[in-house]
């Protein structure tokens, strides 16, 4: 790496996974390289492989770093929620809030990257989506103490999580047009519903 690839570029492995985000988020995985993410840096065609052994490498951190972040924002909402009946909600703003703060990660994550995410009621919680399972953890606790019948609990996380990324969804595309703030209506949406394990 030269001396110029590190002026101004504190961290610039961490610029490097950001950069390459937008760009699959833009332009998708097709012809995405190192050399494409260096330009948008401002550095030599050399700099990312002082990081990132290759494109996959690369791709591989970019889920990683999105990840872990969208993880770490889900666990603070729990851990501030001083009131459990509030959790799911508050869990339900975090993820919302979180991709609505980065469209990019939520369009490179479930529409460009493909994460695996594994919804079988028996599904092997460490090696499945994390954030999926910090949000399934929360609701199993809401519905071990609520009179829902435990053959129906798995139903109850996919809908929820369903519903929650949808959304999302709705609300990181650039073609969809409304009037409100996403944050301030999706305690409105979720009690058209009418969660009868929340009462």
């Amino acid at each position: 790496m030269t001396k110029e690839d590190t002026y101004h570029h504190k961290n610039l492995k961490e610029e490097l996974i950001e950069a390459g985000i937008t760009l699959v988020a833009k332009e998708g995985l097709e012809g995405f390289s190192l050399r494409k993410v260096a330009a948008v840096c401002g550095v030599s065609h050399a700099a990312p492989y002082s990081h990132f052994e290759n494109k996959d490498v690369l791709l591989e951190e970019m889920q990683n770093y999105i990840t872990n972040s969208f993880s770490e924002e889900l666990e603070k909402a729990i851990a501030k929620c001083e009131k459990q009946e509030n959790v799911l909600m508050e869990l339900g703003f975090a993820y919302l809030q979180f991709f609505v703060m980065h469209p990019n990660y939520f369009v490179f994550l479930f529409g460009k990257y493909n994460i695996a995410l594994d919804l079988t009621e028996n599904a092997d919680s460490e090696k499945n989506y994390k954030p999926f399972e910090i949000f399934k953890s929360v609701v199993f606790q809401i519905l071990s103490q609520k009179n829902y019948p435990k053959e129906k609990w798995n139903d109850a996380i996919i809908a929820l999580w369903a519903f929650v990324h949808g959304i999302t969804s709705l609300a990181t595309m650039e073609n969809i047009t409304y009037n409100k703030k996403w944050e301030t209506k999706l305690a409105d949406f979720m009690q058209i519903f009418g969660c009868e394990f929340l009462k």
